[in-house]
């Protein structure tokens, strides 16, 4: 029986959709503050739901917005439930919505558990979907090709057997249903597709084809769930011409706002890889073996192609840096690049003779077009960050954009919407300049909301007192003894979070000779696996580098502890913020500010929130980094964290440990 409150909003949601128009403003605000109040929608069908205060002020900011089509940039802390705050308005304004989130993780809770928990409630709920990126999806094309040319590996014939299995009863075709196979599996890429090598309309699977769908269904929906990765590979592909992906709205919603600048940064990117050059030269082999047979040169093309392609590999494998700027200096290094672009360019103009004989052909001909447009950046460098990346036999030459302000700026400009942006960390000092700049906002409306987490009594912040600074031989030695010392007191129950893979490595050696506690150590499995061992087991000691960071939500007993190596600063000479910090300082700017400091202060605020996670949890926060305390610019970050209680006193901290 649906009570008369809520039988009256579900009207005005349904009048509004049936109209194609949002309620007036002043309505709309009552109806938020009707669902989030005592008593009201949520209270009275969300199991657990409790009425906060500051989840109201922030659910109304977003009313304002959506009624004004302005831009909301918040801050919300953690606890504040912000995805309800953000959830009820957009479900209420009638508007046409896209939400999109960080990681798959909250992508997946957002349309699996937090919307159901709205419709649910609803007599006629509105249309909604839920769209991945490409490589999420199953591609029955590519896993036929795969199964018909198995690789050696048992281990991934295994997997793609299980895949195809899957794949015969699978209606979504979404890869997170698929629980048979490792989250990390190569045999994933094979059975998925790529922008390089997805045939299209030309597919002989696309009735199948299960991203048509997904996209089919998103095209229909009034509420749509995506990523930040998709959001910006279709913002970067209509920029430069191709069809659109997602729908247009009415109101954009981006959780986990934080991560855009660099996401979007990544898109924008162009590259050129050895895998493209060998797919490309193993799609002209297949041609040649089929109707194609006649044209000699496609073989020796393609086997040229692999030939310079494996050539520059060697050239570049044995370079430190990664600044294309600095390798193509390397003699080497230039004469094989130089080899590698005239066989991709003897490539394209074979297949261009062979054009509308061969579907396979024609597209590696359109293939062997566009990353000969990709190479010529190297061959000629302009503004952009040039780098190398080199792993496993294979190379990926990447230019990335050092802003996408502009970019960004003309994509807005291209909707009658409200845009929200909303995260627990996105200022830096309470300022979100950083964040507006990178982002190229025009005068949004800020909102800062302090999480109601009791942190003065929660948590107890310490920086322990004689640390050596970071890159002192006797570092990891030290970070060793006071993990055993934290770990020991804590009866397991912490993480250790690195800004380095190699410290990770020397601190976890050591625990492993010296600590009677399980050890779960990043690369061990997947981090799903990981994290559910570490819960699991209820004593366990997790070290983990940048993914574990963020997007973990531990709550409870199971997490008392959390200890940070350094502060973690970019590296000054990663080609991409040095490409930055020079820019900067053309216009007579400072780097350190402008560029380190900001992403140091928000990925130092995100580790720090793996933490406390709900009100009764309580715990001990460690950052073992004197420069905290003694740098002028660690007054940055410290205004920049929650208020917890603050000591220099290591065994402070461990005699609360022993307490909880």
């Amino acid at each position: 029986m649906v009570a008369p409150v809520m039988a009256a909003l579900v009207a005005l949601i349904v009048t509004s959709k049936t109209a194609g128009v949002g309620v007036a403003a002043s309505r709309l605000h009552k109806e938020v503050s009707l669902a989030l109040g005592p008593g009201g929608l949520l209270s009275q069908g969300v199991p657990g739901f409790r009425p906060r205060e500051v989840q109201h002020t922030l659910a109304q900011a977003l009313a304002d917005t959506i009624q004004q089509h302005r831009t909301l940039v918040a801050e919300a802390g953690t606890g504040i439930g912000k995805t309800f705050a953000y959830l009820v308005p957009a479900l209420l304004s009638g508007k046409r919505t896209l939400i999109s989130t960080g990681s798959k993780n909250l992508q997946d809770q957002l349309f699996l558990k937090d919307l159901p928990a709205l419709l649910t409630l609803l007599e006629r709920p509105p249309k909604v979907a839920l769209l991945k990126g490409r490589s999420n999806y199953l591609c029955h094309y590519h896993l036929n090709r795969r199964l018909a040319d198995l690789p050696q590996d048992p281990t991934l014939v295994d997997e793609l057997m299980r895949i195809r299995h899957w794949a015969n009863g699978t209606v979504n075709g979404d890869f997170a249903e698929l629980t048979s196979v490792p989250e990390d599996s190569m045999a994933l890429v094979m059975a998925g597709s790529t922008n390089d090598n997805c045939l299209g309309r030309k597919c002989p699977e696309f009735e199948r084809c299960c991203l048509k769908k997904a996209r089919d269904k998103a095209l229909e929906a009034d509420l749509v769930v995506v990523n930040h990765h998709l959001f910006f590979a279709d913002m970067a592909l209509k920029e430069t011409g191709f069809a659109e992906i997602l729908p247009s709205c009415e109101l954009f919603v981006f959780d986990e706002a934080h991560q855009l600048p660099d996401i979007a940064l990544s898109h924008f990117a162009t590259s050129v890889s050895s895998r493209q050059m060998q797919d490309l030269a193993r799609e002209m082999l297949r041609a040649y073996a089929g109707p194609l047979r006649d044209c000699r040169q496609l073989q020796s093309a393609a086997s040229r192609l692999q030939a310079t392609c494996a050539d520059l590999y060697d050239a570049l494998s044995d370079a430190p840096v990664q600044d294309w700027r600095q390798l193509k200096e390397q003699a080497a290094v230039a004469e094989a690049m130089a080899q590698m672009a005239e066989a991709l360019s003897f490539a394209r103009r074979i297949l261009e003779t062979q054009l509308s004989r061969d579907d396979g052909a024609d597209h590696a001909f359109e293939r062997a077009a566009l990353l000969e447009g990709r190479l010529s950046q190297f061959l000629t460098p302009g503004q952009a960050s040039l780098t190398v990346e080199c792993h496993r036999g294979h190379f990926v030459l990447r230019a990335s954009p050092l802003s996408v302000a502009k970019e960004c700026q003309g994509y807005y400009q291209q909707f009658k919407a409200g845009w929200m942006f909303t995260s627990a960390t996105l200022t830096v000092a309470d300022r979100f300049d950083h964040f507006i700049e990178a982002m190229g906002l025009q005068n949004p409306t800020e909102l800062i909301l302090d999480s109601p987490f009791d942190y003065p009594n929660q948590a107890l912040l310490c920086v322990p007192r004689y640390l050596a600074e970071p890159g002192r031989v006797e570092v990891a030695d030290q970070l060793a003894q006071i993990a055993i010392e934290l770990t020991q007191a804590a009866r397991g129950r912490t993480f250790l979070l690195f800004t380095s893979y190699q410290m990770m490595h020397q601190v976890g050696e050591r625990l492993a000779r010296r600590l009677d506690l399980p050890i779960l150590v990043q690369g061990m499995g997947s981090k799903r696996t990981l994290l559910n061992r570490f819960t699991q087991l209820g004593n366990a000691v997790l070290l983990g580098t940048a993914s574990f960071w963020e997007g973990v939500d531990v709550r409870g007993k199971a997490l008392s502890c959390v200890m940070i190596d350094k502060l973690p600063f970019a590296a000054p000479d990663d080609p991409l913020i040095k490409a930055r910090s020079d820019a900067v300082r053309l216009r007579n700017g400072d780097p350190f500010t402008e560029v380190l400091l900001p992403q140091a202060v928000i990925a130092l605020k995100q580790g720090v929130g793996r933490l406390i996670r709900g009100e009764s949890d309580r715990g001990v926060m460690v950052i073992a980094d004197p420069r905290l305390i003694y740098r002028p610019y660690g007054a940055v970050f410290l205004s920049s964290l929650p208020p917890m209680a603050r000591t220099r006193d290591l065994q402070r901290a461990v005699t609360m440990l022993k307490a909880l």
